[in-house]
């Protein structure tokens, strides 16, 4: 079975956003960025079977913004990959910080859309 993956930890690691790379492992890497003058810590990993990507702002009462969101997914996946945010039953939740979003990708299959006009 062909896996599908985000982009390789070490590409992602080139962007020229990328201010600071805090830690690096087997499966991933924590790093900042800046984006329009905030920064941003991130964690990107692709273990498990998961592409994961969270991130949080430094020194923000406030999440990412939908355009910082679209950074974020441009700098660690491929234009061609789907990725989504989820909302867990509750049951499920963790929130370990309240400013913090994260990207989400299964690896063994591709993520349905609904067709275009309904988007």
């Amino acid at each position: 079975m062909c896996l599908l993956r985000m982009k390789p930890i070490k590409e992602v690691l080139k962007s020229p956003l990328i201010t600071k790379i805090t830690g690096t492992g087997d499966d991933g890497a924590m790093f900042e960025f800046k984006y329009k003058a905030r920064k941003y810590e991130v964690i990107a990993s692709d273990g498990g079977g998961w592409d994961h990507v969270s991130i949080v702002p430094v020194n923000q009462k406030r999440i990412p913004t939908w355009e910082v969101m679209c950074v974020l997914k441009d700098m660690c996946f491929n234009e061609d990959e789907v990725v989504m945010e989820l909302h867990p039953a509750k049951k499920d939740y963790v929130n370990v910080h309240n400013e913090c979003l994260h990207l989400w990708k299964p690896q063994e299959k591709r993520i349905p859309t609904p067709p275009k006009l309904f988007v």
